[in-house]
């Protein structure tokens, strides 16, 4: 499979007292049949077999002692991008911009807006958007921003706005957006987020995770309301390159909507994948500093895509 990069075996090799040796069997074999790395990963360090792990290693497959230091192991190996399955390389880094985010997320709580240009930052195309805190505020970032206007809570605490009646599509005039603020201040907080409409499209997530030993991780996936009915996603370690990202969009079972569907307009793939790329170069600068980034709905149409919403976790 080219989407497999290395490949462990992960037992204990604790001796076995029915002689049973199925296991160095089964990974020598495996290992004789592929170029890629191929490694036992084994969790009890202190009570592996000597003697099997010698015959294992012999064969040219590493026993890792440890599952810990085994996934760091493996990932310095990714890192390092042995062989033609390795990873992209990583680009040149920006330290000004890294080094600003970074100070950032050290202190408070991003509003969305800021969170929003976090992704800007970073090449991800984003609608624009303000952060506003009275209904006048929000008229004037009406009136900048354009109609029709999308109204929503920016309160930190409501992580699903949609879920709470937190979101107000379509907003043509000023008295709308008026109204609109007035019911969300007084149901969920004074807080609120006026952004821009963006173009119809086809919905996309993109996801950042911190794994404890693997590090960042990249996930793509169907977005909006769908993001957690579908379960349809995939995972990448960053950087990605466009290749490798269009790639990732293309495994997803709702990319054949990016070709349109029932005559309506294919989605700009090309657009989508550079904002794959840019989200994962995020991930390499500032994984470190963030437990998660959601971005759903990433909207994706013919004259390209948009960030709508962004959950940014420290």
């Amino acid at each position: 499979d080219p989407r497999v990069e290395a490949v462990a075996l992960a037992v204990d090799l604790v001796e076995e007292y029915d002689g049973d040796d199925s296991y160095p069997n089964a990974v020598l074999a495996a290992a004789s049949a592929t170029d890629k790395p191929t490694v036992v990963l084994a969790n009890l360090g202190s009570a592996i077999d000597g003697a099997v792990a010698w015959r294992i290693r012999s064969g040219g497959v590493p026993v890792l002692e440890g599952t810990r230091s085994g996934l760091a192991a493996l990932g310095h190996l990714l890192d390092f991008g042995s062989g033609p399955t390795g990873r992209t390389p990583a680009g040149p880094v920006d330290r000004d911009r890294r080094d600003r985010w970074r100070d950032r997320l050290a202190g408070p709580p991003l509003l969305a807006d800021e969170a929003m240009g976090l992704l800007a930052a970073y090449g991800v195309p984003v609608v624009p958007s303000r952060s506003v805190s009275s209904a006048a505020e929000a008229v004037a970032a009406a009136d900048r921003l354009g109609y029709p206007v999308v109204v929503k809570t920016d309160e930190p605490a409501i992580a699903h706005k949609s879920e709470v009646g937190g979101v107000v599509l379509g907003l043509g005039d000023a008295a709308g957006v008026a109204a609109a603020y007035a019911d969300l201040a007084e149901r969920l907080g004074p807080r609120v987020q006026v952004a821009a409409t963006a173009p119809d499209g086809v919905e996309l997530a993109l996801g950042l995770v911190r794994d404890p030993h693997l590090g960042p991780l990249v996930v793509v996936g169907a977005g909006g309301v769908l993001v957690e009915v579908l379960a349809d996603r995939v995972v990448r370690l960053p950087p990605l390159d466009a290749e490798r990202a269009a790639t990732a969009v293309g495994e997803l079972r709702v990319s054949a909507l990016l070709d349109g569907v029932r005559g309506g307009a294919a989605a700009d793939r090309s657009a989508v994948a550079s904002a794959v790329v840019a989200f994962s170069v995020l991930a390499t600068e500032l994984g470190d500093r963030l437990t998660a980034v959601d971005v759903n709905p990433l909207r994706c149409g013919p004259d390209g895509c948009w960030a709508l919403d962004v959950l940014v976790e420290r």
